[in-house]
């Protein structure tokens, strides 16, 4: 269907009457309008940057910032964005079906922006394939995707180099808000340091909840407080090392990066093997999917809680919670029993175990919605109070790793 028909289609929708499903229906086409509208700005960006060349236009940037209305670094980034599909043209049809959105292909362009012109070359040589993973992700899962690629094409040396070049970025900065007479303070960290700060302001903000003091505070407002503790030594949490978890597969341990390399954070940020082996060094290395003897995974009714190696096996599987389409971290969200522990006597087994932030608790318990788990695939699907199916998901880690090796 022509994007005139599309049109015409959108604008007969009668708001006052349509149902859910219509007004659904008309999002999907208007998504469908924005695709076809963002792949030829960027092809009319694509060819001013030839004229540019040539001389005969004004700098690209500034010519998108008059007519968009909108600041320098916003055009800057619309020029990086008409560059990644334009190098990728599966990418653009795919945008124009309404499959991707645009911060796909942002990622694609913060991606490239990190090689140098022949790595590039590689990573846009497989443009179908990444067409494909982007389509079938969410953007957040396809730029973790396309980290691990660009740390398969780049050399440990050149990992090892780019983490030292980190360190030069760190900065903080802080002042006073002339509006409001609030104290702000920004902080760029490395990697390294940013894992070790996250864990203990967590722990702080875990120690605090516990306090009527912050009963109904949301997570920033408590993190707020947890800083100040910190700081200030009048921390709430005990003095304990932070827990910082390494996700990194065997064969990259011992023998460097390969195509299928999983080398990151628990949040999925990538790190240098050289980095991981000296963590590896300092601490214990915990099974997670298979735990020891003194630390078994399935526990039936011998505990209520997950344990924490019942919980590391979850973060290896989620990065978020298991709810399609929510973004609350691993590390913000509480264990939920499929089966209830007390009314249906359920078993604190892996299997019967999912990640779930608060909003998405209350709704399983107190709104009814039902959490139905396949367990062989871990395939999640969530179905409304009345029986209506609200998504059906995998966990985000696994879609990860399985789209990699299909791709190798």
């Amino acid at each position: 269907m022509g994007i005139g028909a599309l049109a015409e289609r959108i604008d007969s929708v009668d708001l006052a009457d349509a149902c859910a499903i219509d007004l659904a229906a008309a999002l999907r086409d208007l998504n469908r309008v924005d695709g076809w509208v963002s792949v030829r700005k960027a092809e009319i960006t694509r060819r001013l940057g030839e004229l540019e060349a040539e001389g005969a236009a004004p700098p690209v940037v500034d010519v998108l910032a008059r007519t968009d209305r909108s600041s320098g670094r916003q055009a800057a980034k619309n020029e990086r964005r008409a560059s990644a599909y334009g190098n990728v043209p599966a990418l653009g049809e795919q945008r124009e079906a309404g499959r991707v959105s645009d911060e796909h292909a942002d990622a694609l362009a913060n991606a490239a922006g990190k090689l140098d012109d022949e790595q590039r070359a590689q990573l846009f040589a497989a443009g179908a394939d990444l067409a494909s993973h982007a389509a079938a992700t969410t953007p957040a899962q396809f730029a973790q995707h396309l980290r691990r690629r660009v740390e398969a094409l780049s050399t440990d040396d050149e990992a090892i180099d780019r983490s030292e070049h980190q360190r030069s970025l760190a900065t903080l900065s802080h002042g006073i808000n002339d509006t409001t007479g609030m104290g702000w303070i920004r902080a760029d960290l490395h990697p390294d340091e940013y894992q070790r700060f996250k864990a203990k302001i967590d722990a702080e903000v875990a120690a605090l909840r516990k306090s009527s003091e912050h009963e109904g505070e949301r997570y920033d407002q408590v993190a707020a407080a947890a800083l100040v503790g910190l700081i200030t030594s009048t921390r709430a949490s005990a003095q304990t090392v932070p827990e910082v978890v390494v996700h990194v597969d065997l064969a990259t341990l011992t023998s460097g990066t390969h195509l299928d390399t999983v080398c990151e954070y628990v949040d999925g940020t990538s790190l240098a093997v050289e980095t991981a082996r000296r963590l590896a060094c300092d601490a214990k290395i915990i099974p997670v999917v298979l735990g020891g003897d003194s630390q078994p995974l399935d526990v039936g009714r011998a505990k209520r809680h997950a344990t924490r190696a019942q919980r590391a096996a979850l973060r290896s599987m989620y990065r978020t919670c298991a709810v399609d389409g929510c973004e609350t971290s691993f590390d913000r969200t509480e264990i939920h029993h499929l089966a209830e522990w007390d009314h249906d006597h359920g078993p604190t087994d892996l299997a019967n175990l999912l990640p779930v932030c608060t909003y998405h608790h209350h709704r399983a318990h107190e709104g009814r919605w039902r959490l139905q788990l396949d367990a062989s695939t871990r395939q999640l699907s969530v179905f409304l109070a009345d029986g209506t199916l609200h998504s059906r998901s995998c966990p985000d880690l696994l879609i990860e790793r399985s789209g990699e090796r299909r791709a190798a």
